[in-house]
């Protein structure tokens, strides 16, 4: 009688956050119609762009599971991904520019021992790109100041989050769709062409996705899981902060799915690994911090100074919750402190107070950020002049990005009525928050980049359930 209610509650919670991610996908995949004719000369040309991409997933999907064994898709799966992303670092030569210069030529000097950097209003504001910055010093300091080596690196760690989105989706629903996931994963495009821009995003959603692996396919209870765990999230999160968000999507993931309806006697060694996991994620985050401070290398922890700056931006109605130059002059002319958290905090509040005004940004700002072509090829094409590959590409990723979306919402939908395990439910999670935190602060469509693969995990799905209604879906294991 105990379990009765459990077993409700989470039904009602995968259950709602299923709908939730349907209507999310599909609001995604409608907007991104209305944009189609920024990458499109014509709605024909998207029509059969969109139907070739949809049908290659169905075959190559299809084709990988009934006629490769595991093994050796698992070794396609990492040399082709591995080979798309070294010919593309091979051939397209993405100069360093912007905050990704500054970085890089910050690590040059912390790896010559000269950490004035850090002075920096850039580094001294956002202290948390310390982390990232000394990352790369230390590559530079064993081999030298050659950006390609680091490229390389993008490359391995994004081959990386491949293998462990196909590992991933495998337990969260079964094989078949793992082996989707997976090449999705492998072509998609931004992750291709971002492997030239020195970005960390390649190396802190490795280290994410590695610890959600270790979430859904041992638990927080196995062992020194719940460790390990801590220890990945608390790195990803030094190499780009976005741990207090991913930590509140697991603590409420295991709160709901492994916490309530477990025995009484499971109770107590849940509790106690989970509050290992959250000091283990502070204590590293600590532990490099003020060990940082203890080398000279900065004069604060790593942390956000600047705590009000991403919302001043998010509700900048002018530019849509974009970056806005005009407001970055204004609140420079304050000192990093109470004085500008004050200034900042009042143009927060005098943006938020017509109610009508900021469902209309709300809209707009998720019409841009899921509705708009990805930014990642202007990042990694943009300098080169290369005008036709850009088109190219932009044209590919729109409909790629469409047709994920698409499957995405047929999986979303039949979550809310079919009984799967509740794995999947962390990556519901993630993608609902990630979602509600951009109605809040800036958007720029390269933040995209973190949740795709969660995208391309529960589209997975979608495509598995439209094989299930075809003749050929008898030859997949249910």
């Amino acid at each position: 009688m105990f379990h009765l209610p459990a077993r409700i509650f989470h039904a009602f919670c995968s259950k709602g956050l299923s709908f939730l991610a349907a209507v999310f996908f599909l609001a995604a995949f409608l907007y991104s119609c209305l944009n189609i004719e920024e990458a499109f000369s014509s709605k024909i040309k998207f029509g059969l762009i969109f139907f070739i991409f949809a049908t290659g997933m169905l075959v190559i999907s299809y084709i990988s599971y009934v006629f490769i064994s595991k093994k050796l898709f698992l070794l396609l799966l990492i040399l082709l991904s591995f080979s798309i992303r070294m010919i593309w670092v091979l051939k397209i030569h993405t100069p360093i520019q912007s905050d990704f210069a500054m970085i890089y030529g910050s690590a040059v000097s912390a790896a010559k021992g000269d950490f004035s950097f850090s002075k920096l209003p850039y580094f001294s504001s956002w202290v948390y790109q310390v982390g990232f910055t000394m990352y790369e010093a230390c590559i530079i300091k064993v081999v030298g100041e050659f950006p390609f080596i680091l490229k390389i690196l993008n490359v391995i760690y994004s081959v990386g989050t491949t293998v462990f989105i196909y590992r991933i989706t495998s337990k969260v629903f079964n094989e078949f769709c793992g082996r989707i996931a997976g090449t999705v994963y492998a072509f998609y495009i931004p992750s291709i062409i971002m492997s030239s821009v020195l970005t960390n995003e390649h190396l802190s959603t490795f280290l994410f996705y590695l610890g959600f692996y270790l979430l859904v396919s041992k638990g927080i209870q196995y062992k020194y899981t719940w460790l390990y765990i801590g220890i990945l999230l608390s790195l990803g999160d030094i190499t780009r902060p976005l741990g207090a968000f991913v930590l509140l999507a697991v603590i409420l993931y295991v709160f709901v799915f492994s916490f309530i309806g477990s025995k009484t006697g499971e109770k107590s060694s849940i509790i106690t690994k989970f509050i290992g996991f959250i000091v283990a994620f502070y204590v590293v985050h600590y532990l490099v911090s003020y060990s940082f401070m203890a080398a000279g290398i900065t004069s604060y922890p790593l942390s956000n100074r600047e705590p009000y700056w991403k919302f001043v931006l998010g509700f900048n109605h002018g530019t849509v919750g974009q970056y806005s130059n005009e407001d970055a002059k204004y609140v420079s002319q304050f000192p990093i402190g109470n004085e500008r958290d004050e200034r900042e905090k009042q143009l927060v509040k005098e943006r938020i107070t017509d109610k009508k005004k900021l469902a209309v940004l709300f809209k707009n700002k998720f019409k841009i950020m899921w509705g708009s072509n990805d930014a990642s090829i202007s990042w990694s094409l943009g300098t080169l002049n290369k005008p036709n590959l850009s088109n190219l590409f932009f044209m590919f990723e729109r409909a790629y990005y469409m047709v994920m979306m698409a499957f995405a919402f047929v999986a979303a939908i039949v979550l809310c009525i079919k009984d799967e395990n509740k794995r999947f439910t962390l990556f519901l999670l993630l993608i609902i928050g990630y979602v509600c935190v951009h109605f809040l602060i800036e958007v720029q469509t390269r933040y995209r980049s973190f949740i795709i693969p969660s995208f391309a995990i529960i589209q997975s799905y979608g495509i598995y359930l439209v094989y299930r209604f075809l003749p050929i879906g008898s030859k997949l294991n249910k």
